[in-house]
């Protein structure tokens, strides 16, 4: 059973035009858990100490003051499954994360989130981290197969999960980068998309995959 939300491709000269676009609104069937309390706007301007996360077809647009993790309630990975997303990072400072994360649970300002997020940054380095004042699981290392920002125009990355019955392999661009034993990772839980502080990206597609037929445990 595959949910493709969104599976076309995106030009970055059209994601200029349309944020200089009237009527773009926040998605009003996701949710958000932001690291610090923060404003949420809409339009072009993104003062300090606000955010904004309209849909932008194809995918979403994320500028963060305060980092975020953004999902929608339905959307969850169990058993053996993937998830993919294409994201698209534009110019700036800021040396922090952006990538997915699956295995949400209590994903609430009032309780206690966890999950695990597959991330990359602006200087070409990933890292697999936790919930918890982010500690790695698997701390930041450079990888040819994650493309680096270039100072000028956008960096794409394309990262991927995949949740195996004894492994899960997490790759960028599909090369694979990291691969870590299941046990003990709880990865069954909401998926969705992970952008650290001061970030502008756009996300034009997440994919869902559950393989249903048995697989072989190696």
């Amino acid at each position: 059973m595959r949910m493709r939300l969104v599976a076309v491709a995106i030009t970055m000269a059209g994601a200029a035009a349309a944020l200089t676009a009237q009527g773009l609104q926040t998605p009003a069937d996701w949710r958000w858990l932001n690291d610090e309390p923060a404003k949420l706007v809409q339009g072009q301007d993104v003062p300090p100490g606000a955010w904004r996360f309209v849909a932008m077809p194809p995918g979403w647009h994320v500028t963060t003051g305060p980092g975020a993790l953004l999902f929608h309630p339905e959307y969850a990975g169990k058993g053996n499954f993937s998830i993919e997303a294409e994201i698209f990072l534009f110019p700036g400072e800021s040396p922090s994360e952006y990538g997915v994360f699956l295995g949400g649970r209590d994903l609430d300002p009032q309780k206690s989130p966890s999950y695990l997020a597959f991330v990359a940054r602006r200087d070409g380095k990933a890292a697999v981290l936790r919930l918890g004042g982010m500690s790695p699981i698997v701390d930041w290392k450079a990888n040819s197969a994650v493309m680096p920002h270039p100072g000028k125009d956008t960096a794409k990355n394309i990262l991927r999960v995949d949740v195996n019955p004894a492994d899960i392999i997490f790759s960028a661009n599909g090369k694979d980068v990291i691969r870590l034993p299941r046990a003990g990772l709880g990865v069954d839980g909401q998926v969705g998309f992970r952008i650290g502080k001061g970030l502008d990206v756009h996300v034009s597609r997440l994919d869902i995959t559950h393989r249903l037929a048995p697989v072989p445990v190696k």
